[in-house]
């Protein structure tokens, strides 16, 4: 929490200290003044990830610099407190963007909660601007000249034009937010907000109030209502990241409300209705995992309507060029640098290489190049010493090899010059990791 910057602004000197101590208390940096003139001033020189604004103040009163926030600074959150707690003051200050409004004395407990729901608020939302900032817009983003690339956008495009659920799978790295992202961009709902949800990062017991939000008093500590992500992306694309991860408990409030189209926020006996347009993604085996037991057979076949399977990098070698191209463009403009190009030696050894972190990794490596690298031209020197290794390092089979002796270099090969990862290595290798322990113990290898 160091990193979070709050202005207190009231002229009430212990009351602005008592504030400022409870935060700093949290871990929050805190400003403190006791003008409005102050504080407009403050607001000049300073982002706040949250302001608190006395209503009544010298200078410049509460009212005045809500507005100035709106203007200036609309990402920053704004929760006033006043002596006067007048409904229709309160009504104004909710109508003008004001976060959340208290009266005094403040209760300092309600003042820690609503401040966590409202950065709650702020990091979803950036987070979806970082997405929409990752992904671009659908049109021209998806680089591709491929055929089983190709047969992805023409699904992509198919799926756009209903509102059923796409599934897509594929290893980490390949594009699956992309694809949420066109798929979104390019259906009805493309005017509303696409809304994404990390299903790992939530614990069992936050994924309900999490997905549906709850109302205010709905359990101790629940001091206002708080919406949740179905609320958030009302009318929009809701884009479930990793949903194999959804504990099994929580699995059938997911079902539920994709059945019945409708959910309760917790604590809530209104139902709501959920005009959502949902779209999942994977890199597990879900089929594998119903087979276990880790996933819901049910929830498995409603999510899995329209299915979407992205290819590793390394199935689609024609891509490489023009994904090394358009990240080239992106990057030498973003960080204002001179147009930058592989020698051709250079792009051979990255067409050769495996690329288990598939674009991802090579996105990340270009981004790299581009910064640290001062020549115009990037030749075989510059790249990592991974794409290096995996180049000057053969592999070659004389005839009358036994298999076992080439599985075995194989093996060895894979770990040496592409990956020590061993999950990675399996996944290039085609078998599982239980399989790969096996064989290194088998050879006597050591990862």
């Amino acid at each position: 929490m160091n990193n979070i910057r709050i202005l207190i602004a009231d002229d009430e000197f212990y009351i602005a200290e008592g504030l400022k101590e409870a935060l700093v208390t949290e871990g929050y940096r805190v400003d403190m003044v006791h003008s409005g003139s102050d504080a407009a001033d403050m607001l000049k020189k300073q982002v706040y990830h949250a302001v608190v604004f006395d209503l009544k103040m010298p200078g410049q009163d509460g009212l005045s610099l809500l507005k100035q926030v709106r203007v200036e600074s609309p990402d920053t959150g704004v929760i006033m407190i006043t002596a006067f707690g007048e409904v229709k003051t309160a009504v104004e200050a909710m109508r003008l963007g004001a976060y959340d409004f208290m009266t005094k004395p403040v209760d300092l407990k309600r003042l820690r909660l609503s401040l966590q729901h409202l950065l709650e608020k702020q990091a979803l939302v950036a987070e979806n601007k970082e997405l929409r900032a990752r992904l671009g817009s659908a049109e021209g983003e998806i680089v591709h000249q491929s055929a089983v690339m190709k047969q992805v956008c023409d699904t992509i495009e198919q799926a756009a034009m209903t509102d059923v659920p796409v599934l897509i799978t594929g290893d980490t790295g390949t594009g699956k937010e992309l694809v949420a992202r066109a798929i979104h961009q390019k259906s009805s709902r493309r005017g509303e907000s696409l809304v994404a949800m990390n299903c790992g990062a939530f614990a069992e017991s936050l994924f309900e109030s999490e997905l549906f939000g709850y109302v205010k008093g709905a359990f101790t500590g629940a001091f206002s209502d708080k919406p949740g992500h179905f609320e958030a992306a009302k009318r929009g694309s809701l884009f479930f990241d990793e949903v194999g991860e959804i504990p099994l408990s929580n699995q059938v409030d997911l079902l539920r409300v994709l059945e019945e189209k409708v959910y309760r926020p917790v604590g809530s006996t209104k139902l709501v209705e959920a005009e959502v347009r949902t779209i999942f993604a994977t890199n597990r085996d879900l089929e594998k995992e119903v087979a276990v037991g880790r996933f819901r057979e049910d929830l498995y076949y409603r999510i899995n309507v329209v299915p979407i399977q992205l290819p590793n990098l390394r199935d689609r070698e024609e891509d490489i060029p023009l994904l090394v191209e358009t990240f080239l463009d992106q990057f030498c403009s973003l960080h204002r640098k001179p147009r930058k190009d592989l020698t051709p030696e250079a792009t051979q050894m990255v067409l050769k290489y495996a690329w288990p972190g598939n674009v991802r990794e090579l996105k990340n490596m270009i981004e790299q190049l581009v910064v640290t690298c001062s020549d115009l031209e990037i030749g075989p020197d510059r790249l990592p010493n991974r794409l290096q290794e995996a180049k000057s390092e053969g592999f070659s089979v004389r005839l009358g090899t036994s298999i076992e002796a080439m599985e075995r270099e194989l093996i060895a090969q894979t770990l040496h010059q592409i990956t020590a990862n061993r999950k990675e290595a399996a996944a290039i290798l085609g078998i599982s990791v239980r399989a790969l322990q096996y064989k290194l113990k088998r050879y006597d290898l050591k990862a």
